[in-house]
């Protein structure tokens, strides 16, 4: 069995039982899928046709990454060094060099990597590619730990990377989207579940603030804050869903939105040798 990636911890609710996988919840309040799957079975989900359906939505999603790029112009008006991790084709990362970033990005996709071969993009997970500590003024991750084997992992390599006051910004799904479950449920008749073996985009951890929180926070980040993801969505449908759920938010406080955007910072006293625990 699987140890939480948060806590450690064994003490698991089972939350949907699809006979060789579960979706369990952790007494820690993590959500996430069990067995997690091997790198070999993680990377068949990236083939060549993986993209597809996003250069069909390309328009919307270049107005939600102009979005996402005035959000970091905040952070860092230098517009200094921006690695992007899971960059996809490396749209995101283009645009962020027409703004005057000097830019790099890691991908697992090999077919993707490869349309981004003109720049300083490192196919494979991001620990592996031997990229230099106290680098970074941002770093990014757009929808990614959600898929990932380890986010713990991945955010105490973040936290290497960056240089001491550096920014970390990730965007990823809220298991606490209640808006979109009760619409799915008005329509559907049903709840939707956390897991299914067909779905092309497999979510393997679902992060509440709280739990995205604390992993940042247990790897040495601080600042951390969460804010409401109005790019969460591209298809029209969610896009309204999250339009609903972004008034609520306002109006009440609550983040029941589709997605998370969690902005943390390296401390300027840090080290790049900290270690993950």
């Amino acid at each position: 069995m699987d140890r939480c990636n948060l806590c450690g911890g064994t003490d698991f609710t089972v939350l949907e039982d699809h006979g060789t996988v579960q979706v369990v919840r952790c007494a820690c309040q993590l959500v996430f899928v069990t067995p997690v799957p091997s790198r070999g079975e993680i990377e068949k989900t990236y083939q060549d046709d993986y993209y597809e359906p996003w250069k069909e939505q390309e328009a919307a999603r270049r107005h939600i990454w102009t979005r996402r790029l005035r959000g970091l112009q905040q952070l860092d008006r230098r517009r200094g060094r921006l690695l992007d991790v899971g960059c996809g084709e490396a749209t995101f990362l283009r645009l962020a060099q027409q703004e005057g970033w000097q830019v790099s990005g890691t991908e697992l996709s090999i077919a993707a990597a490869a349309q981004a071969a003109d720049l300083d993009v490192h196919r494979g997970e991001v620990w592996e590619v031997g990229l230099s500590g106290d680098t970074f003024d941002v770093v990014t991750s757009w929808h990614v730990i959600e898929h990932a084997s380890d986010p713990k992992r991945m955010v105490a390599e973040l936290f290497r990377l960056l240089r001491p006051g550096g920014w970390m910004v990730l965007a990823t799904p809220n298991v606490h989207d209640y808006i979109f479950r009760l619409g799915y449920l008005a329509g559907r008749g049903q709840w939707p579940t956390l897991y299914e073996a067909d779905e092309r985009e497999l979510h393997l951890f679902h992060f509440s603030a709280e739990t995205l929180s604390r992993l940042v926070q247990a790897v040495g980040f601080t600042d951390v804050q969460i804010r409401f993801d109005r790019g969460a969505a591209a298809v029209s449908t969610k896009r309204l869903v999250n339009q609903v759920a972004y008034g609520w938010y306002r109006l009440t406080g609550l983040n029941w939105g589709i997605g998370l955007e969690l902005v943390a910072r390296k401390p300027a006293f840090a080290a790049a040798e900290r270690l993950c625990a």
